[in-house]
């Protein structure tokens, strides 16, 4: 199926039947130059631009943008500057100033990575204005996906958002970024094999809707740069063109499925796990989301591993025997993010609602699951042997993270999401725990 063809449009899905609906209409390449054109096809001359950066991507590509839209439009730039951190971070503090400087705006033009393009998402979502993503590195799939993440009370939250109506790639600019943030966009896409894996999971407990397409669409794309992560770090233009093509499927994926389902599962959880930890008690973060999302993808394949010989009868016997004090997982949360208890409360009830229905459909359900989800997964040997080649982190002790925090992340992190995972499985089969303390144990200094 050729998904671009489908800009904009409803359809009947052949593999699972339902209406999708890709809501983003206009995707396109070409130099920073073109930009006018391209806006002005989507809305028309003499429109109102809010254009929002951070004072990175300014001057990486902001200015430039500004330069070349003012002609024909009028434009309100608003460069944020870091409060209180390093570096500017999707903290719900900035939005305040965003929304009222965007308030009179026609069309909300973001310039920049994760953390601009989901405060300007968000932004579009609560004023009703229409948001045009530039991309200033391949670093996240967010720019064409339905979904926001943002810093609350010190909690990584993702709310639904009406995704961007246009996206804009300049591959110099792409071919231009760090490295580090290359390499960040390289990590996160690869885990969208065990984000489906840990849907259609999900899909067997719940009931709820499983589509393959997302999978498929992403995984044909994948297998262009899946083994180039050498030609990424020399910068070829091909292979991070490819890298950003999987990234933009991979938000089209999360429009499919109308959910971040296919694009995060486990591996996500971990990532905004450290992502919660750093901003409550540090001033940056320990890496780019992509990296830290590339530790819980090594995570998540070490457990679908260790998991893929039982059998239905070694799982009905671990439920038997492993008793978990979820009182105590609840206050260990609580303490560790107190501004945040209200929203760790919501989504730990929902999780536990979510983990009944998983104890009681698990031993039924086991050989189906195995024989459907597990074959989606890449072993811990490949997932080794390609972000080596790329040289990113396996383990989180590599982005700094203490044994402390390693451990309490493995063991709590599923809580912080209403979403069933494998680590959900580890946890009630009494996996987990060993495991945690294992990992945390083999820290790499």
């Amino acid at each position: 199926m050729e998904i671009y063809s489908l800009l904009g449009k409803k359809f009947t899905c052949s593999e699972c039947g339902q209406e999708h609906f890709v809501e983003t209409k206009h995707i396109e390449k070409g130099s920073t130059e073109d930009l006018p054109v391209f806006l002005k096809a989507i809305f028309g001359e003499d429109r109102k631009v809010f254009l929002l950066a951070d004072n990175i991507t300014w001057e990486a590509a902001g200015e430039k943008c500004e330069s070349c839209i003012k002609e024909g439009n009028a434009v309100t730039s608003l460069v944020l500057h870091p409060q209180g951190e390093n570096k500017v971070t999707a903290r719900e503090s900035y939005l305040k100033d965003i929304q009222e400087k965007a308030r009179s705006s026609d069309v909300i033009l973001t310039v920049g990575t994760g953390t601009v393009t989901d405060l300007g998402k968000i932004t579009g979502n609560v004023l009703g204005k229409p948001v045009v993503c530039f991309p200033t590195a391949p670093s996240m799939n967010g720019y064409t996906s339905p979904v926001a993440a943002y810093i609350k009370d010190g909690l990584k939250l993702t709310v639904p958002v009406r995704p961007a109506c246009g996206v804009f790639i300049d591959n110099k600019i792409l071919k231009d970024a760090p490295v580090e943030l290359i390499k960040s966009g390289f990590a996160d896409s690869l885990a969208k094999s065990f984000a489906n894996a840990d849907w259609k999971i999900s899909s067997f407990v719940t009931g709820e809707n499983f589509c393959p397409l997302p999978y498929k669409i992403v995984s044909r794309s994948e297998k262009t740069y899946m083994e180039k992560g050498d030609m990424l770090l020399k910068k070829d233009t091909l292979t991070i063109n490819n890298l950003m093509e999987g990234l933009t499927l991979g938000g089209i994926s999360m429009m499919l499925a109308g959910k971040s389902s296919p694009a995060s599962g486990g591996e996500h959880m971990i990532s905004h796990f450290l992502d919660m930890f750093s901003h409550q008690y540090r001033k940056e973060i320990f890496a780019y989301h992509g990296l830290q999302v590339g530790t819980g993808v090594f995570v998540s394949s070490l457990l679908y591993e260790e998991m893929k010989d039982f059998k239905a009868d070694d799982i009905r016997n671990f439920l038997a025997v492993t008793k978990i004090d979820y009182c105590r997982h609840l206050q260990s949360l609580l303490s560790l993010f107190p501004a945040g208890a209200d929203l760790i409360r919501k989504e730990f009830s929902e999780k536990m609602r979510q983990i009944m229905l998983l104890r009681e459909a698990l031993p039924e359900k086991w050989e189906e699951m195995k024989k459907e989800a597990f074959c989606m997964v890449y072993g811990p040997k490949k997932i080794e042997s390609v972000f080596r080649k790329a040289k990113i982190p396996l383990h989180m002790s590599e982005l700094g993270v203490g044994k402390e925090i390693i451990h309490d992340t493995i063991m709590f992190s599923r809580f912080i999401r209403g979403r069933l995972s494998i680590l959900d499985i580890a946890g009630e089969t009494g996996i987990l725990e060993k495991f945690a303390g294992q990992y945390a144990a083999q820290s790499i200094s």
